[in-house]
């Protein structure tokens, strides 16, 4: 599994996928390690796709707000 060329949604589909068969019971021992290593890859991958987000839409809500600030200050200047 190359988690570099999935994309979040993709990921997120395998893992849901990976949880069914884990929890199907149908695996032994040693097959539900390795689906649950691969389930934690992918785990792992998607909340660093959601850190990444996060951290961007936080970026973009502090530009929104110095904006806000400036346009809250020329109004201020205008209407005096």
């Amino acid at each position: 599994m190359n988690k570099k060329k999935l994309t979040f949604e993709q990921a997120n589909k395998k893992l849901e996928e990976t949880v069914k068969v884990l929890e199907s019971g149908k695996l032994d021992l040693q097959e539900s390690m390795k689906i649950y290593e691969e389930a934690c890859v992918l785990l792992d991958f998607c909340y660093k796709e959601l850190d990444e987000c996060k951290g961007q839409m936080q970026d973009i809500n502090e530009k929104i707000s110095k904006l806000e600030n400036i346009n809250n200050i020329d109004g201020e200047l205008f209407n005096d």
